[in-house]
């Protein structure tokens, strides 16, 4: 398998910029699957930066059955999920938000784990396949990205809280969501506490712990 170079990274991540860019003037926006992916690859920039030195492998996912970015030392690895968002409308004020679901995990021990979805019914799954989420915002130039890293123990504390219930994105049983102060006023109370309790994540690396490597 050819090694990821920083150099191809980095061509890209300006293309994509300019690709984005070139959409503006005529009035487009980059879709969904091109922000998702853009995301990523800041992400695997990022990680590169404050762990490649210490020789971990910094390696993009593919196909659906890996993780997005996995970072790899000794033979161990750590499976990081990528979630990447633009602000967006969405009918009761502007925020950023990303739908996450719960998986199957293979824990034997881990079977009988499941959510009364609202709309899909009994689901079986948790968080069990990844380590580490980071969240990506994306401000509308492009030229700002702030990275919120939450051990996947955030989500066990807190996925009560995070469950959907907003309408439009009723498939997910899962979301993060995330504002800019000036607008976060437009949100529900149980909105605006999550948001407040994430600020605390925002581009904190250190929360990925590698000693245990």
């Amino acid at each position: 398998m050819s090694k990821t170079s920083i150099k191809d990274i980095k061509r890209v991540i300006v293309d994509i910029e300019k690709l984005n860019l070139d959409l503006g003037r005529l009035g487009r926006r980059a879709t969904p699957d091109i922000i998702g992916f853009y995301g990523e690859l800041l992400t695997w920039k990022e990680l590169k930066s404050h762990f490649g030195w210490q020789g971990y492998n910094i390696n993009l996912g593919k196909g659906q059955s890996r993780a997005d970015i996995t970072m790899e030392k000794n033979r161990k690895i750590l499976n990081i999920e990528i979630k990447t968002s633009r602000l967006k409308d969405e009918g009761s004020g502007n925020w950023y938000g990303a739908a996450l679901n719960i998986k199957p995990c293979k824990i034997k021990e881990h079977a009988n784990r499941t959510l009364n979805h609202p709309k899909r019914g009994l689901l079986k799954g948790d968080f069990c396949y990844f380590d580490f989420l980071i969240f990506v915002k994306i401000h509308e130039d492009f030229q700002k990205h702030d990275f919120y890293i939450f051990p996947s123990d955030y989500l066990w504390r807190n996925q009560k809280k995070l469950q959907n219930n907003h309408a439009r994105f009723s498939s997910s049983t899962h979301r993060i969501i995330l504002s800019e102060k000036k607008i976060a006023l437009s949100m529900c109370k149980k909105d605006l506490q999550m948001i407040k309790q994430m600020e605390k994540y925002k581009n904190k690396w250190n929360l990925i712990k590698t000693g245990d490597f």
